[in-house]
């Protein structure tokens, strides 16, 4: 495992090009495609960066999944708000494990965010969803979980 460097000490350029490399030499890693549209949204390749995350995602790779769903949610850089694209992403990404999908999948069903879309996780699914989520988080995000699992009961 490397460790992990700041983004503002991040040369976007030469990343860029290692993650295209490490890409052209295995094509079925998803985590590449991943980071290489991490480097891609950072250099403000924002269109390139969306697709390459879809890529990764379409391969399997949960945090794909997320950061596709946080960045529509956020509608950072520019990148609409579309609901039906965070409902996805975010539903796929949870049913991996990924702990903050679940917690923000739950939390945004239970205000009402995904009434009316097809597809959706049922109260059962995301009641695990919640309970899969418990141990990863802080207090904080317990309590919200806690509420959560009242209202899905």
């Amino acid at each position: 495992m490397v460790r992990g460097v700041p983004r503002s000490e991040v040369n976007l350029p030469l990343a860029i090009q290692a993650c295209r490399a490490a890409i052209a030499k295995a094509p079925d890693v998803a985590r590449f495609s991943y980071q290489l549209g991490r480097c891609l949204f950072y250099a403000g390749q924002i269109d390139e960066a969306m697709a390459t995350f879809k890529q990764a995602a379409e391969q399997g790779y949960r945090q794909a999944h997320f950061i596709i769903a946080y960045i529509r949610y956020k509608q950072s850089s520019g990148v609409p708000f579309d609901i039906k694209e965070i409902e996805y992403h975010w539903r796929q990404s949870a049913r991996m494990d990924h702990f903050n999908a679940q917690v923000g999948y739950v939390a945004l069903a239970a205000r009402g965010a995904f009434d009316g879309l097809p597809d959706v996780a049922d109260k059962a699914e995301q009641k695990l969803f919640a309970e899969k989520a418990r141990p990863h988080v802080t207090f904080a995000g317990d309590l919200l979980i806690e509420n959560i699992l009242n209202a899905l009961k």
